[in-house]
């Protein structure tokens, strides 16, 4: 608010300078006027009467042209109003002594006006481009901004209710940008028809999000409701003589002055945080309003994207393996990969906390690319020990696995460190094909071409239709941890897990259950035919040196 008073104030005195010293200059006219027949020395240099008043005509016109670059608004009305005076003046001299020597200064004060008027229109329209997005016309962050910082230096009670579009990405990867600016559009049309003057004002703030300020009377929770409706109707475009149909879902969230901030970015902000808590499903009006404890949780993800950054280019994270079991013979299976980060001071990080951080982020991708080039380092070890006899299992996120160039980087890592991908095996989640699918497929359908075997983690708690997973290449079906926690005890649980087991090997795959605690739980996957388990009843997530050790006993 400081700053928007000094800047305002800054203006006025620069242009009160520039009108003062245009009133110099008139007076200098006039006193050269009445002595023509003087001359004007500047060192060596002599001037006439007549060119020492070219370039005082000059400088007038100078003084005005910069008020009008001080402020195009007020600016524009000083010069105007100076220029337009002085024009009048001279011209009622000609009249009144019939003397026509003011005619060229006259002719310089029109071209100064209609100068004037140029240059103030243009810095209206590049002001007005400076606040206007220019794919959707509506304002743009900046433009909010300066609406934000107005009502706030006035003390108006407004809200600020954030939206975004829910998988945006997926319209452009799938569609391609052309239809996605046609949503953007179509989202800003819909948009500017809930503007009310004095009210609601809409912009938006980039890529796909949009805001609107809301002033009292209007209710921001009703108003949110009823964009969140209108949006969530098919957009039709016609294009090539084909009906595209783009269906679009959106998230809001509200932060308020001057309850929850007293500043513009802050307010951004704080409505930004609402809406990622609202895309976390807590609330099925898919709306969410800030409060203190979200603020707590977002500075603690930005301290743990911080503590990611460090780790990886400090090597702070490491790899801890869990053995897999024949379950029929407790023959060792290999190893899942899990990584863990321990800061200097001792400190661990739970994978829980940063994991879900990281994937919202390109991070997610440094972190794969660590596990995948560690993981086939110290792995080598383990497969050159029980010849070959072992699956060493590494997680993918569902942003890298739908990334083009994924299944390149992996072969890559294998010739770096002469693993056989036979012994490798990379876990995706039923998620990873909602991202990309058919850029997830093609990964998929080159890792299986280079020997390397596929997981479907936490399968039977995902998006992936049975239609779909059938025609995938995947080589082994992993039993959710929840699906197993109550078995001994839940019939519907025993004969969901009976009926994964049964598709699996149905479809050619291996099955594998993880989260495996008890014997009672060990004996009822054994007798419905699981084949493999992974969890604390045989053996916790251990240290590379330990589970080296393991596998020199499973060689003997």
């Amino acid at each position: 608010m400081v700053t928007f008073n000094v800047r305002t104030k800054n203006k006025t005195v620069g242009i009160l300078i520039c009108f003062l010293l245009a009133l110099v200059f008139v007076f200098m006219t006039k006193y050269v006027e009445t002595h023509r027949d003087m001359e004007f020395g500047f060192g060596g240099l002599k001037l006439s009467a007549n060119s020492f008043l070219g370039i005082l005509q000059a400088m007038k016109g100078l003084m005005c042209i910069i008020m009008v670059c001080i402020d195009y608004k007020m600016g524009r009305i000083m010069a105007i109003i100076f220029m337009g005076g002085s024009t009048v003046f001279m011209f009622l001299g000609i009249i009144q002594r019939g003397d026509m020597s003011t005619l060229p200064g006259i002719y310089n004060a029109i071209i100064t006006i209609i100068s004037i008027v140029i240059i103030s229109n243009g810095l209206a329209k590049a002001d007005k481009r400076a606040v206007t997005d220019f794919l959707t016309g509506l304002r743009n962050r900046r433009g909010l901004s300066t609406l934000l910082v107005s009502s706030i230096n006035d003390k108006k009670k407004f809200h600020v209710v954030y939206f975004e579009i829910e998988n945006f990405r997926t319209i452009n990867d799938n569609l391609g940008h052309k239809y996605g600016d046609v949503a953007l559009k179509a989202v800003a049309e819909k948009l500017k028809e809930m503007e009310n003057e004095n009210t609601v004002y809409v912009g938006r703030i980039s890529g796909a999000e949009f805001a609107a300020v809301v002033f009292e009377p209007v209710d921001p929770k009703e108003f949110a409701s009823k964009v969140i409706d209108r949006i969530g109707t098919s957009i039709t475009h016609v294009d090539e003589g084909f009906d595209i149909s783009i269906a679009l879902s959106v998230y809001s969230g509200v932060a308020s002055y001057p309850k929850d901030a007293d500043n513009a970015d802050d307010l951004f902000k704080f409505s930004d945080i609402a809406v990622y808590n609202a895309r976390l499903g807590q609330n099925k009006s898919r709306i969410c309003f800030f409060d203190t404890d979200m603020k707590d949780r977002f500075f603690r993800q930005i301290e743990i994207e911080r503590i990611v950054k460090e780790s990886l280019s400090q090597d702070y994270f490491y790899l801890v393996y869990q053995p897999q079991f024949e379950i029929k013979s407790k023959k060792l299976r290999g190893f899942e990969t899990l990584i863990r980060l321990k800061q200097p001071d001792g400190t661990m990080v739970s994978p829980g906390e940063f994991i879900p951080v990281v994937e919202r982020s390109e991070l997610i991708m440094k972190i794969d690319s660590y596990v995948l080039k560690r993981a086939l380092r110290e792995a080598k070890s383990m497969v050159d020990l029980c010849k070959d006899e072992i699956m060493v299992s590494i997680n993918v996120s569902a942003k890298n696995i739908s990334s083009p160039g994924f299944a390149e980087e992996v072969k890559a890592a294998l010739e770096a460190t002469g693993y056989p991908p036979e012994c490798l095996e990379i876990e995706i989640t039923e998620y990873s094909f909602a991202e990309s699918k058919e850029i997830t497929i093609e990964n998929v359908t080159k890792l299986r071409k280079l020997g390397i075997q596929i997981a479907l983690d936490d399968f039977g708690t995902g998006y992936t239709s049975l239609s779909q997973v059938m025609h995938l290449p995947i080589s082994l079906l992993k039993i959710d941890k929840s699906l197993i926690d109550d078995i001994e005890n839940n019939p519907m649980n025993r004969d969901f897990v009976d009926a994964i087991i049964y598709m699996g090997h149905l479809m050619k795959c291996e099955v594998i259950s993880e989260g495996v605690e008890s014997d009672e739980q060990l004996d009822l996957l054994k007798d419905h035919e699981c084949d493999f388990v992974q969890g604390f009843v045989w053996g916790k997530p251990l240290e590379y040196d330990v589970a080296l050790d393991l596998c020199k006993k499973e060689a003997v």
